[in-house]
């Protein structure tokens, strides 16, 4: 698990470290470039969550022409800021469908929400993530967990198994615990088909498991976490155990 990473394509000193003090606390910057070219070496270091770009550098739409390159080689939100309020500029961004338009000087509460928009946005979810504690949004293999004021971004298949307590889950990884808004029918519905619900309290990761215990069906994880199989499950059970050993 991590938190988002977000690329900066920006050639204001002041306004790059603006940008650090809003973001670096709940998020990983990383990358940062000042012109096109860096930006494309930069940004294909290590490919980032969300971009957030200044569209002019140097008196030219540079940003404009980055979010091109972004659309055509990945799928990530883009969110636009500028000083500018020219109508031209404006249907010149339009056109790379970003997720928002911000104007210079950034305010951080709009800034943050803004990124939560532009991900809910990129699934079709819009509501699903909130500004409150215990939400969830699943894009492709990953999940975007809330947890303060900051997103966490778990691989799905690091998940161990989730389990449920009532209109809440908890999401089980190695070596974390999150507790998300969201009940386990809802979740088990969306995952792949290696998570199984082998119990009314739970969804395994068959990934996994590392051995089951049919005297008295139950099965223990990679973690050395040991879970109740329930009896309508037992067959279902033992039949990916077979598949699986």
């Amino acid at each position: 698990m991590e938190k988002i990473n977000i690329f900066i394509l920006e050639d204001n000193p002041d306004e790059i470290e603006i940008l650090k003090l809003i973001l670096s606390d709940e998020y990983v910057i990383s990358g940062i470039a000042t012109n096109y070219d860096d930006a494309v070496k930069t940004f294909n270091e290590k490919l980032p969550d969300i971009a957030i770009l200044d569209i002019f550098m140097n008196g030219e739409r540079e940003g404009i022409r980055f979010a091109e390159y972004i659309q055509n080689t990945h799928s990530i939100p883009i969110l636009f800021l500028t000083n500018s309020k020219d109508k031209l500029s404006f249907s010149e961004a339009k056109k790379q469908h970003p997720y928002s338009y911000l104007l210079k000087p950034v305010d951080p509460h709009s800034l943050k929400f803004a990124i939560e928009l532009a991900f809910e946005k990129h699934v079709n979810q819009v509501g699903q993530l909130s500004t409150k504690e215990e939400t969830a949004l699943q894009i492709d293999n990953k999940l975007l967990v809330k947890k303060g004021n900051a997103l966490i971004k778990i691989v799905v298949n690091d998940i161990f198994y989730i389990e449920s307590d009532d209109k809440y889950c908890f999401i089980h990884t190695e070596d974390a615990r999150f507790l998300v808004q969201k009940s386990l029918k809802s979740f088990a519905e969306a995952l792949p088909d290696n998570f199984v619900s082998l119990h009314r309290k739970y969804v395994v990761n068959t990934d996994k498991i590392l051995s089951v215990m049919p005297t008295d069906y139950t099965l223990t994880l990679k973690n050395n976490v040991t879970l109740p199989v329930s009896q309508r499950h037992r067959k279902q059970l033992l039949d990916i155990f077979t598949i699986i050993k």
